[in-house]
């Protein structure tokens, strides 16, 4: 059994949020992809950016995450969000703000 100062000391510990994983689904000559790339780099969020194009393990990783064979997809933690970057730009905005970003 613990002893009651680490117990306190373990009751006044901050719970940290887990850190929040960023992929980005890419394809080449894609201005929603460099819009949506931008737009998160604009509020400093870190992401892995992976080209469904030139990387067949990316493509159906993407497919399995998202349903879907289209570039942009972002997916930020377990949510995915694809379409145009007018059409994802709300819901991004949401899920960052619910990250704390």
């Amino acid at each position: 059994m613990p002893d009651m100062p680490s117990l306190l000391f373990r009751s006044f510990l901050p719970r940290c949020p887990m850190p929040m994983t960023v992929t980005v689904y890419t394809v080449p000559n894609c201005s929603s992809c460099e819009a949506v790339k931008r737009f998160l780099g604009s509020r400093g969020v870190p992401f892995t950016e992976k080209n469904v194009r030139e990387d067949p393990a990316a493509l159906a990783e993407m497919q399995a995450r998202a349903n879907v064979r289209i570039a942009p997809v972002v997916v930020i933690g377990e949510q995915a969000f694809y379409g145009t970057f007018d059409d994802q730009r709300p819901l991004l905005e949401a899920a960052l703000r619910e990250n704390g970003v």
